[in-house]
């Protein structure tokens, strides 16, 4: 698919479709367009996410993301733009007044524009995370990470808001610190990739073996701490902080890719082979019978088979 095939389902004439570009690291996918108002004399550049996760929007057809692109020129026009603003402040003036390190974030992001994290934001060490919030809070959002700053005369990411409806809610499971300790307790301390107890249980985090990538709104569980022990085995392995992000990045290239990850190079699946399932959905619950079988997904299971066919 290229632009072209986009264009000749684009019927609104003031819409220039420029290119399609990619975020690899947010799993993210765009067309950059400009948006001409002739009776405003306005111009608007924005980028039109089409693959996009955390809202569960995957569009690949040229067909179906023309239309989101005429969704979002309609939605771009001043009037319908101006309610759109003033809808969401009022939701977060009256949802999210305890969101205070994050709300800058999105008071900034609020003017539809292209936002430099070096110097329209607020200083945050971790702005990341607050975009990620935000998104996880339905909304869409387009990342370039090389577009020209005047103030900071070089190219910086930039990151835009775009004004259409909130999807619903995503994001991770949240474990309080005790809940957590208990995770640990009930798996017995032990680090499902040295498969050996760790000397301070302070070094191992409660990894969800069905990975966020492939989470939907459905998937996620706003409260965890009451499980027992057997749903805790089955949903959950220990990893040391490497680990954890090491399995992150595996699942992400899966989740872009459709090729699952190995342990120390091992082609051994103990279901399936590397090639993610034809028949598994690529999110949702129903998408994690493709991670059975993947090393990762459930590090003790793949030990045990391999162990088990070698013998």
């Amino acid at each position: 698919m290229n632009t072209e095939d986009i264009k000749r389902h684009v019927s609104i004439t003031d819409i220039e479709v420029l290119k399609l570009r990619s975020h690899s690291k947010a799993s993210e996918e765009y067309v950059d367009v400009a948006f001409n108002y002739p009776r405003l004399r306005k111009k608007i550049c924005t980028s039109i996410p089409y693959q996009y996760r955390r809202c569960g929007l995957f569009l690949d057809s040229p067909a179906d993301i023309a239309g989101m692109i005429e969704r979002a020129y309609k939605a771009m026009e001043k009037s319908t733009r101006e309610n759109w603003v003033k809808k969401e402040k009022r939701f977060w003036d009256k949802e999210n007044l305890g969101k205070t390190v994050t709300k800058p974030f999105f008071d900034k992001l609020i003017n539809l524009g292209w936002n430099c994290i070096a110097c329209d934001f607020p200083k945050n060490p971790n702005w990341a995370r607050r975009i990620q919030d935000i998104k996880e809070m339905g909304y869409l959002m387009a990342t370039d990470t090389k577009r020209y700053c005047k103030k900071c005369k070089k190219n910086t990411t930039h990151i835009i808001l775009v004004p259409l409806e909130r999807g619903a809610r995503t994001g991770y499971e949240v474990i309080n610190m005790s809940y957590k300790n208990e995770i640990i307790k009930h798996l017995d301390s032990v680090n499902s990739y040295e498969n050996k107890k760790a000397p301070s249980a302070n070094s191992l985090i409660p990894d969800h073996k069905f990975p966020e990538i492939r989470w939907d709104a459905e998937t996620r569980h706003a409260i965890i701490e009451d499980m027992d022990e057997k749903t805790i085995r089955k949903k959950f392995q220990l990893l040391d902080n490497q680990r954890n992000l090491q399995k992150r990045e595996i699942c992400r290239t899966c989740f872009q890719t459709g090729k699952r990850g190995k342990i120390f190079g091992i082609n051994y699946y103990y279901e399936g082979t590397e090639d993610w399932p034809k028949e598994a959905p690529k999110t949702g619950k129903a998408a994690e019978k493709g991670c059975i079988g993947c090393p990762w997904y459930d590090i003790q299971e793949w030990r045990n088979s391999l162990n088990k066919k070698l013998s």
